[in-house]
């Protein structure tokens, strides 16, 4: 018989947690919700954390200059991002550096944004202008940037 070898819970989170992070970056905030929903004790997850950005193998700032990358690229704009941020855990003044450390021109990206979906199509009514601007507000631009656009 082939002995059956039992790993620590330690171990069974750091594994999780490696795997987690194989996969992509993640916030702190957001790689403890989910070792702990996958039932790993709130103690051990707490010292794991610590010890993964002790090793830089986590960090709110990679994660978030990523995350700005990564949603901008998919046409998503400046306060929508933000919102997603906040929501992941990432500390405000973190959220403001790393959105200049990404670098990502908004005025560039809404134009593509509006281009992709209305194809120089002209506005027909009021109905149809506000529309199209609550489609650019939903997808984070703010009212400045939306004015650029859509005259």
């Amino acid at each position: 018989m082939t002995e059956v070898k039992r790993y620590s819970p330690e171990a069974k989170a750091r594994a999780s947690a490696l795997g987690s992070l194989a996969m992509r970056e993640h916030s702190a905030v957001e790689l403890r919700q989910k070792l702990i929903n996958k039932k790993h004790d709130a103690e051990i997850v707490e010292k794991l954390i610590i010890e993964l950005i002790e090793e830089n193998l986590l960090s709110d700032e990679r994660f978030a200059e990523s995350y700005w990358r990564v949603r901008s690229s998919k046409g998503y704009g400046a306060t929508r991002i933000n919102k997603e941020l906040q929501m992941k855990g990432v500390p405000d003044r973190l959220i403001q550096t790393t959105k200049l450390v990404a670098n990502v021109d908004f005025f560039a990206l809404i134009e593509s944004v509006y281009e992709k979906k209305y194809k120089s199509m002209p506005i027909q009514d009021y109905k149809e202008r506000a529309k199209r601007q609550a489609f650019l507000y939903r997808r984070g631009f703010d009212t400045d940037l939306i004015k650029t656009v859509i005259n």
